[in-house]
């Protein structure tokens, strides 16, 4: 099913404009829009086609079904997704532009899930569409806070972003992706056990004691999830070492958003419950 003519309207406290887009060529697309009042909170705008999912070829490339014709598409989310990735689903992409002398044809960006919306699986793109809300001042426990580096070499491993106050120094925010939904409303990190993910909370817990502001951020990009745990059933070493590190004062925080096929990601919590039991 294509975009509904209902999705296709803004905020009129939003404004559309061109921002110098990132390495990846997935961006050359993405028109941003960004909104100042709560509203719509409509953060990115995407040129999106569908597909059915055939299979997933490995971790890096799925087969799909388009427009009477087989395409491989690059899937640069490498986690599980084994409630996503399934024969038959509605897949959303983006088309790479002269995609007839490519390997890939596009690159998957999205699965549907219910009639309007799908979960946003490229983490690329996660990333990006936080970046736009908080420049957006749409996450309230960042007010204050602005992004200083990106990609942050510190504690012998990097970090997703440096922040600085001016009132309160620096920081360190590392994100996650938390696609996986239990079916019950729950998303949940990791799907697969993730050592990256155990070094890097060890380095937040380092920082924390040593009165560093630190944060590891999970991105609910699932339109029915409406909480966060950990999948301690996925990682236990993983979900102990995140209880752990939030009694050391390591912020453990949530957003949520979601993919409309019309082609807009959409910030639907910027503050959504966690629990650690």
């Amino acid at each position: 099913m294509g975009p509904r003519s209902s999705d296709r309207g803004g905020s009129s406290r939003c404004f559309a404009g061109r921002r110098r887009a990132p390495r990846s060529p997935l961006y050359l697309r993405a028109q941003q829009r960004r909104c100042k009042g709560r509203g719509l909170r409509r953060l990115l705008e995407l040129e999106l086609k569908n597909g059915v999912l055939i299979e997933r070829v490995n971790r890096f490339a799925v087969r799909v079904s388009t427009a009477g014709r087989e395409v491989l598409l690059h899937n640069r989310n490498t986690g599980k997704l084994g409630d996503l990735l399934v024969p038959g689903a509605e897949v959303l992409y983006v088309e790479r532009r002269g995609w007839e002398r490519r390997r890939t044809s596009g690159v998957l960006v999205g699965v549907a899930v219910t009639e309007g919306d799908a979960a946003l699986t490229d983490p690329y793109l996660q990333a990006r569409s936080f970046e736009v809300a908080w420049e957006s001042d749409l996450i309230s426990w960042l007010s204050g806070w602005k992004l200083a580096r990106r990609e942050v070499s510190v504690m012998g491993v990097r970090l997703d972003y440096e922040i600085a106050s001016a009132s309160d120094g620096r920081g360190y925010l590392e994100l996650k992706s938390a696609v996986f939904h239990d079916g019950s409303g729950t998303c949940m990190y990791p799907d697969v056990p993730s050592v990256r993910g155990r070094r890097h909370l060890m380095a937040l817990e380092r920082l924390a004691a040593k009165g560093v502001r630190s944060i590891v951020a999970f991105v609910a990009a699932h339109p029915l999830c409406r909480r966060f745990r950990p999948c301690e059933p996925c990682d236990p070493e993983l979900a102990e070492l995140l209880r752990r590190s939030a009694e050391r004062g390591v912020e453990v925080r949530a957003v949520s958003m979601g993919l409309r096929r019309d082609g807009a990601v959409v910030l639907l919590s910027d503050d959504l419950p966690v629990s650690l039991a």
